[in-house]
Protein backbone atom coordinates (compact mmCIF):
# COMPACT_ATOMS: atom_id res chain seq x y z
CA UNK A 1 0.00 0.00 0.00
CA UNK A 2 1.69 3.38 -1.18
CA UNK A 3 0.12 6.64 0.18
CA UNK A 4 -1.44 8.76 -2.92
CA UNK A 5 1.11 11.61 -1.46
CA UNK A 6 4.07 9.85 -2.88
CA UNK A 7 3.36 7.89 -6.18
CA UNK A 8 7.07 8.92 -8.31
CA UNK A 9 6.77 7.15 -11.55
CA UNK A 10 4.22 4.97 -9.46
CA UNK A 11 0.86 4.36 -11.52
CA UNK A 12 -2.70 2.90 -10.33
CA UNK A 13 -3.45 -0.39 -12.00
CA UNK A 14 -7.11 -0.42 -10.71
CA UNK A 15 -8.07 3.22 -10.65
CA UNK A 16 -10.88 3.74 -8.47
CA UNK A 17 -10.27 6.29 -6.48
CA UNK A 18 -8.26 9.40 -7.70
CA UNK A 19 -7.01 11.45 -5.33
CA UNK A 20 -3.78 12.39 -5.07
CA UNK A 21 -4.76 14.30 -2.70
CA UNK A 22 -7.22 12.67 -0.60
CA UNK A 23 -5.25 11.47 1.51
CA UNK A 24 -6.47 7.88 1.44
CA UNK A 25 -4.64 4.99 0.88
CA UNK A 26 -4.64 3.16 -2.79
CA UNK A 27 -2.83 -0.01 -4.32
CA UNK A 28 -0.42 0.92 -6.88
CA UNK A 29 2.10 -1.37 -9.38
CA UNK A 30 5.10 -0.18 -11.36
CA UNK A 31 4.35 1.48 -14.58
CA UNK A 32 4.34 -0.66 -17.48
CA UNK A 33 1.70 0.56 -20.59
CA UNK A 34 -1.41 -1.03 -19.74
CA UNK A 35 -0.56 0.08 -15.80
CA UNK A 36 -1.89 3.82 -16.67
CA UNK A 37 -5.44 2.85 -17.88
CA UNK A 38 -8.04 2.60 -15.15
CA UNK A 39 -9.84 -1.22 -15.86
CA UNK A 40 -12.87 -0.17 -13.21
CA UNK A 41 -14.90 3.18 -13.21
CA UNK A 42 -13.28 6.11 -12.30
CA UNK A 43 -14.57 7.97 -9.00
CA UNK A 44 -14.86 11.90 -8.99
CA UNK A 45 -12.52 13.52 -6.65
CA UNK A 46 -15.01 14.70 -3.68
CA UNK A 47 -12.83 17.19 -1.69
CA UNK A 48 -9.62 17.88 -3.40
CA UNK A 49 -6.29 18.56 -0.88
CA UNK A 50 -5.58 22.29 -1.06
CA UNK A 51 -1.98 20.73 -0.23
CA UNK A 52 -1.41 18.16 -2.02
CA UNK A 53 -1.65 17.33 -5.90
CA UNK A 54 -3.81 14.92 -7.66
CA UNK A 55 -2.83 13.25 -11.49
CA UNK A 56 -5.12 13.01 -14.88
CA UNK A 57 -6.59 9.37 -14.70
CA UNK A 58 -7.23 7.66 -17.75
CA UNK A 59 -9.65 5.24 -19.57
CA UNK A 60 -9.09 3.23 -22.69
CA UNK A 61 -12.17 2.43 -23.76
CA UNK A 62 -11.01 -0.33 -26.43
CA UNK A 63 -9.75 -2.57 -23.36
CA UNK A 64 -11.80 -1.50 -20.80
CA UNK A 65 -14.89 -3.84 -19.92
CA UNK A 66 -18.41 -4.51 -20.74
CA UNK A 67 -20.84 -3.92 -18.10
CA UNK A 68 -22.10 -6.99 -16.57
CA UNK A 69 -25.61 -4.98 -16.45
CA UNK A 70 -26.01 -3.44 -18.91
CA UNK A 71 -27.73 0.51 -19.27
CA UNK A 72 -30.53 1.39 -21.11
CA UNK A 73 -31.30 -1.99 -22.95
CA UNK A 74 -28.13 -1.38 -25.08
CA UNK A 75 -24.45 -2.26 -24.64
CA UNK A 76 -22.32 -0.24 -22.43
CA UNK A 77 -18.89 0.76 -20.48
CA UNK A 78 -19.18 3.04 -17.28
CA UNK A 79 -16.15 4.52 -17.50
CA UNK A 80 -16.85 7.34 -14.54
CA UNK A 81 -18.98 7.71 -11.41
CA UNK A 82 -19.47 11.26 -9.12
CA UNK A 83 -18.13 11.08 -5.58
CA UNK A 84 -21.80 10.17 -4.30
CA UNK A 85 -23.96 10.06 -7.41
CA UNK A 86 -23.55 10.15 -11.01
CA UNK A 87 -22.34 8.29 -13.74
CA UNK A 88 -20.80 8.74 -17.57
CA UNK A 89 -21.81 5.63 -19.99
CA UNK A 90 -20.56 4.74 -23.14
CA UNK A 91 -23.52 3.16 -24.96
CA UNK A 92 -23.96 1.24 -28.36
CA UNK A 93 -27.73 1.27 -29.57
CA UNK A 94 -28.51 -1.33 -32.27
CA UNK A 95 -30.24 -0.61 -35.36
CA UNK A 96 -33.51 -1.76 -36.07
CA UNK A 97 -34.48 -5.34 -37.36
CA UNK A 98 -38.08 -4.68 -38.34
CA UNK A 99 -40.20 -2.90 -40.79
CA UNK A 100 -42.79 -2.83 -37.75
CA UNK A 101 -42.88 0.75 -35.60
CA UNK A 102 -42.02 0.18 -32.42
CA UNK A 103 -45.50 0.81 -29.85
CA UNK A 104 -45.27 0.86 -25.94
CA UNK A 105 -42.54 2.04 -23.65
CA UNK A 106 -42.86 4.09 -20.49
CA UNK A 107 -44.38 7.34 -22.60
CA UNK A 108 -43.22 11.06 -21.21
CA UNK A 109 -41.28 10.90 -18.53
CA UNK A 110 -38.43 13.22 -16.83
CA UNK A 111 -35.59 13.50 -14.38
CA UNK A 112 -34.64 15.17 -11.10
CA UNK A 113 -31.17 15.90 -12.09
CA UNK A 114 -29.30 17.09 -15.09
CA UNK A 115 -27.80 15.22 -17.72
CA UNK A 116 -26.04 15.14 -20.68
CA UNK A 117 -25.17 13.60 -24.28
CA UNK A 118 -22.60 13.57 -26.97
CA UNK A 119 -23.23 11.26 -30.11
CA UNK A 120 -20.42 9.49 -31.20
CA UNK A 121 -21.57 7.62 -34.31
CA UNK A 122 -25.15 7.43 -35.88
CA UNK A 123 -28.43 8.41 -35.28
CA UNK A 124 -31.59 8.69 -32.57
CA UNK A 125 -34.77 10.24 -32.16
CA UNK A 126 -35.79 12.02 -30.04
CA UNK A 127 -39.33 13.52 -28.91
CA UNK A 128 -39.55 16.74 -26.85
CA UNK A 129 -43.31 17.36 -25.36
CA UNK A 130 -43.45 20.46 -23.49
CA UNK A 131 -46.83 19.54 -21.76
CA UNK A 132 -47.63 16.57 -20.03
CA UNK A 133 -50.82 17.03 -21.83
CA UNK A 134 -49.41 16.77 -25.43
CA UNK A 135 -48.91 13.73 -27.09
CA UNK A 136 -47.07 14.03 -30.34
CA UNK A 137 -43.80 16.40 -28.79
CA UNK A 138 -41.64 18.00 -31.26
CA UNK A 139 -39.27 15.40 -33.40
CA UNK A 140 -35.66 16.02 -33.25
CA UNK A 141 -33.23 13.64 -35.10
CA UNK A 142 -29.81 13.49 -33.05
CA UNK A 143 -26.78 12.69 -35.25
CA UNK A 144 -23.07 12.02 -35.36
CA UNK A 145 -22.11 15.25 -33.46
CA UNK A 146 -25.27 16.19 -31.47
CA UNK A 147 -25.15 17.84 -28.49
CA UNK A 148 -27.84 17.57 -25.24
CA UNK A 149 -27.81 19.26 -21.97
CA UNK A 150 -31.07 17.83 -20.53
CA UNK A 151 -32.20 19.95 -17.43
CA UNK A 152 -33.96 18.46 -14.47
CA UNK A 153 -38.06 18.51 -15.36
CA UNK A 154 -37.49 18.23 -18.98
CA UNK A 155 -40.68 16.32 -20.52
CA UNK A 156 -38.84 13.60 -23.65
CA UNK A 157 -39.99 9.95 -24.73
CA UNK A 158 -43.83 9.25 -25.83
CA UNK A 159 -44.98 10.29 -29.66
CA UNK A 160 -45.29 7.00 -30.71
CA UNK A 161 -48.61 8.22 -32.52
CA UNK A 162 -46.28 10.46 -34.57
CA UNK A 163 -45.02 7.33 -36.26
CA UNK A 164 -42.57 6.73 -39.25
CA UNK A 165 -39.31 7.96 -37.74
CA UNK A 166 -36.62 6.44 -36.18
CA UNK A 167 -32.76 5.45 -35.92
CA UNK A 168 -31.07 4.48 -39.16
CA UNK A 169 -27.87 3.29 -37.86
CA UNK A 170 -26.30 1.89 -34.78
CA UNK A 171 -26.19 4.61 -32.55
CA UNK A 172 -22.90 5.52 -29.86
CA UNK A 173 -23.53 7.56 -27.24
CA UNK A 174 -21.59 9.07 -24.38
CA UNK A 175 -24.28 10.08 -21.41
CA UNK A 176 -23.65 11.53 -18.60
CA UNK A 177 -26.34 11.71 -15.81
CA UNK A 178 -25.88 14.06 -12.40
CA UNK A 179 -28.32 11.74 -10.82
CA UNK A 180 -28.81 8.10 -9.72
CA UNK A 181 -30.37 6.77 -13.45
CA UNK A 182 -34.05 7.08 -12.04
CA UNK A 183 -36.99 8.27 -14.14
CA UNK A 184 -40.68 9.96 -13.17
CA UNK A 185 -43.59 9.27 -15.19
CA UNK A 186 -46.98 10.99 -15.80
CA UNK A 187 -50.49 10.08 -15.69
CA UNK A 188 -52.61 8.51 -13.25
CA UNK A 189 -50.20 5.43 -13.38
CA UNK A 190 -47.28 7.35 -12.32
CA UNK A 191 -43.95 6.44 -10.97
CA UNK A 192 -40.76 6.61 -10.03
CA UNK A 193 -38.61 3.97 -10.34
CA UNK A 194 -34.95 2.55 -12.10
CA UNK A 195 -35.52 1.00 -15.43
CA UNK A 196 -32.02 -0.42 -15.24
CA UNK A 197 -32.73 -1.48 -11.98
CA UNK A 198 -36.14 -3.12 -11.32
CA UNK A 199 -35.33 -4.68 -7.78
CA UNK A 200 -34.21 -1.45 -6.07
CA UNK A 201 -36.61 1.69 -5.16
CA UNK A 202 -35.66 5.55 -5.37
CA UNK A 203 -34.86 7.06 -2.07
CA UNK A 204 -36.27 9.48 -1.84
CA UNK A 205 -39.77 7.67 -3.77
CA UNK A 206 -41.37 10.76 -5.68
CA UNK A 207 -44.03 8.63 -7.67
CA UNK A 208 -46.72 11.80 -7.57
CA UNK A 209 -43.99 14.95 -8.14
CA UNK A 210 -45.15 15.55 -11.42
CA UNK A 211 -48.20 17.07 -10.32
CA UNK A 212 -46.67 19.54 -8.19
CA UNK A 213 -44.00 20.71 -11.09
CA UNK A 214 -44.44 24.63 -11.81
CA UNK A 215 -42.45 24.84 -14.44
CA UNK A 216 -41.17 22.05 -17.42
CA UNK A 217 -38.04 23.10 -18.57
CA UNK A 218 -36.66 22.13 -22.48
CA UNK A 219 -33.18 20.89 -23.71
CA UNK A 220 -30.14 22.77 -24.78
CA UNK A 221 -29.76 20.52 -28.52
CA UNK A 222 -26.65 21.57 -30.95
CA UNK A 223 -25.88 19.61 -33.77
CA UNK A 224 -21.84 20.66 -33.86
CA UNK A 225 -21.52 19.61 -37.32
CA UNK A 226 -24.35 21.59 -39.20
CA UNK A 227 -24.82 24.39 -36.37
CA UNK A 228 -21.22 25.23 -35.67
CA UNK A 229 -17.98 26.42 -37.23
CA UNK A 230 -14.46 26.04 -35.72
CA UNK A 231 -13.18 29.44 -34.45
CA UNK A 232 -9.94 30.11 -32.56
CA UNK A 233 -9.45 29.31 -28.61
CA UNK A 234 -8.90 32.27 -26.88
CA UNK A 235 -7.52 30.69 -23.67
CA UNK A 236 -4.59 28.35 -25.78
CA UNK A 237 -2.97 29.82 -28.90
CA UNK A 238 -3.13 27.11 -31.92
CA UNK A 239 -6.32 25.57 -30.47
CA UNK A 240 -9.83 25.64 -32.37
CA UNK A 241 -13.21 25.06 -30.16
CA UNK A 242 -16.49 24.95 -30.89
CA UNK A 243 -18.55 25.97 -27.98
CA UNK A 244 -21.54 23.63 -26.98
CA UNK A 245 -22.60 25.00 -23.71
CA UNK A 246 -22.11 27.59 -21.41
CA UNK A 247 -23.69 28.23 -18.48
CA UNK A 248 -22.12 30.42 -15.97
CA UNK A 249 -24.33 30.44 -13.29
CA UNK A 250 -24.31 26.72 -12.89
CA UNK A 251 -20.80 26.46 -13.62
CA UNK A 252 -21.01 24.17 -16.49
CA UNK A 253 -19.43 24.51 -19.79
CA UNK A 254 -18.97 22.01 -23.00
CA UNK A 255 -16.95 22.66 -25.89
CA UNK A 256 -15.06 20.85 -28.81
CA UNK A 257 -11.38 21.16 -29.01
CA UNK A 258 -9.22 20.62 -31.97
CA UNK A 259 -5.57 20.44 -32.55
CA UNK A 260 -3.55 19.93 -35.88
CA UNK A 261 -0.84 17.37 -36.36
CA UNK A 262 1.96 18.47 -35.12
CA UNK A 263 0.56 20.98 -32.71
CA UNK A 264 3.07 21.76 -29.88
CA UNK A 265 2.15 24.06 -26.47
CA UNK A 266 2.52 27.79 -26.48
CA UNK A 267 6.27 28.83 -25.63
CA UNK A 268 6.71 29.24 -22.07
CA UNK A 269 3.69 27.07 -20.94
CA UNK A 270 3.71 24.00 -19.02
CA UNK A 271 0.27 23.37 -18.44
CA UNK A 272 -2.64 24.51 -16.29
CA UNK A 273 -4.49 23.32 -13.06
CA UNK A 274 -7.86 24.14 -11.29
CA UNK A 275 -8.19 24.65 -7.68
CA UNK A 276 -11.95 23.43 -7.54
CA UNK A 277 -12.93 22.72 -11.16
CA UNK A 278 -13.61 18.89 -12.54
CA UNK A 279 -12.68 18.55 -16.33
CA UNK A 280 -13.75 15.48 -18.33
CA UNK A 281 -12.00 14.54 -22.43
CA UNK A 282 -13.14 12.53 -24.73
CA UNK A 283 -11.09 11.64 -27.66
CA UNK A 284 -13.24 12.08 -30.46
CA UNK A 285 -10.67 11.57 -33.32
CA UNK A 286 -6.97 11.13 -33.71
CA UNK A 287 -4.05 10.85 -31.01
CA UNK A 288 -2.34 12.85 -28.46
CA UNK A 289 0.25 12.79 -25.29
CA UNK A 290 -0.65 13.13 -21.90
CA UNK A 291 1.76 13.94 -19.89
CA UNK A 292 1.13 12.66 -15.73
CA UNK A 293 2.69 15.32 -13.54
CA UNK A 294 3.49 14.88 -9.91
CA UNK A 295 2.88 18.57 -8.69
CA UNK A 296 4.07 22.26 -10.75
CA UNK A 297 7.83 21.09 -9.96
CA UNK A 298 7.80 18.00 -11.48
CA UNK A 299 10.20 18.86 -14.87
CA UNK A 300 9.72 14.71 -15.86
CA UNK A 301 6.53 13.80 -15.59
CA UNK A 302 5.40 10.59 -18.05
CA UNK A 303 4.21 10.82 -21.18
CA UNK A 304 1.22 8.60 -22.21
CA UNK A 305 -0.14 8.32 -25.72
CA UNK A 306 -3.68 7.94 -25.69
CA UNK A 307 -5.75 7.28 -28.94
CA UNK A 308 -9.40 8.06 -30.22
CA UNK A 309 -12.39 6.56 -27.63
CA UNK A 310 -10.00 7.32 -24.62
CA UNK A 311 -11.57 9.21 -21.93
CA UNK A 312 -9.23 11.63 -19.29
CA UNK A 313 -10.69 12.98 -16.23
CA UNK A 314 -8.93 16.02 -15.00
CA UNK A 315 -9.78 16.34 -11.20
CA UNK A 316 -8.99 19.61 -8.99
CA UNK A 317 -5.24 20.56 -8.38
CA UNK A 318 -4.04 18.09 -10.99
CA UNK A 319 -2.10 18.98 -13.90
CA UNK A 320 -2.82 19.67 -17.93
CA UNK A 321 0.53 20.05 -18.86
CA UNK A 322 3.08 19.14 -21.63
CA UNK A 323 6.65 17.90 -21.61
CA UNK A 324 9.22 18.55 -24.85
CA UNK A 325 8.06 17.12 -28.47
CA UNK A 326 4.34 17.81 -30.32
CA UNK A 327 1.40 17.01 -28.76
CA UNK A 328 -0.29 15.01 -31.62
CA UNK A 329 0.75 13.01 -34.56
CA UNK A 330 -2.33 12.81 -36.65
CA UNK A 331 -3.99 15.98 -35.24
CA UNK A 332 -7.00 15.40 -32.65
CA UNK A 333 -10.63 16.51 -31.66
CA UNK A 334 -11.72 15.79 -28.23
CA UNK A 335 -15.10 16.79 -26.08
CA UNK A 336 -14.32 18.53 -23.05
CA UNK A 337 -16.34 19.37 -20.22
CA UNK A 338 -15.92 21.47 -17.17
CA UNK A 339 -17.83 21.94 -13.95
CA UNK A 340 -17.23 24.43 -10.82
CA UNK A 341 -17.64 22.07 -8.31
CA UNK A 342 -18.42 18.34 -8.18
CA UNK A 343 -19.81 17.20 -10.99
CA UNK A 344 -22.67 18.93 -10.45
CA UNK A 345 -24.35 22.08 -12.25
CA UNK A 346 -24.33 24.42 -9.40
CA UNK A 347 -21.75 27.17 -7.89
CA UNK A 348 -20.49 29.00 -11.20
CA UNK A 349 -18.67 30.51 -12.60
CA UNK A 350 -16.00 28.13 -13.20
CA UNK A 351 -12.33 29.81 -12.21
CA UNK A 352 -9.77 30.87 -14.46
CA UNK A 353 -6.85 28.05 -14.41
CA UNK A 354 -4.07 28.52 -13.14
CA UNK A 355 -0.97 28.67 -15.19
CA UNK A 356 2.37 26.95 -14.95
CA UNK A 357 5.24 28.63 -17.00
CA UNK A 358 7.78 26.66 -18.15
CA UNK A 359 11.23 26.91 -16.57
CA UNK A 360 13.50 29.01 -18.79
Amino acid sequence: MVTTTSFRKIRLAGLVVVGAALGASCTFAESTAESVFATEPIIATATPDPNGWAQLAIVDLESFPWDTQPRFHSRTKTIFKGADVGQLVYCIFPPTWSTEMFRGGMGAHYHAYWEWGYTLKGDSTLTEPVSPNQKNGMFYRKREGGWLTRPPYSLHGGGWATGGKRGQLPYHLLLWEEGDGSVITLGPKADHFFPDWPDQTPDPYLPDDWQSVKGWTRPWLVDSQQDLEWEDDSQVAGRLVKWLDDDMESGFRSQLVKIPPGWTPPEGMKGSYFENAHRMRYLIYGDMKVWLFDGPDDDDPQAVSVDQDSFIYQPPRSIWGYGSGSVSEKGAIWLEVTYAHGVKHGKGPIEEPTIIEANR
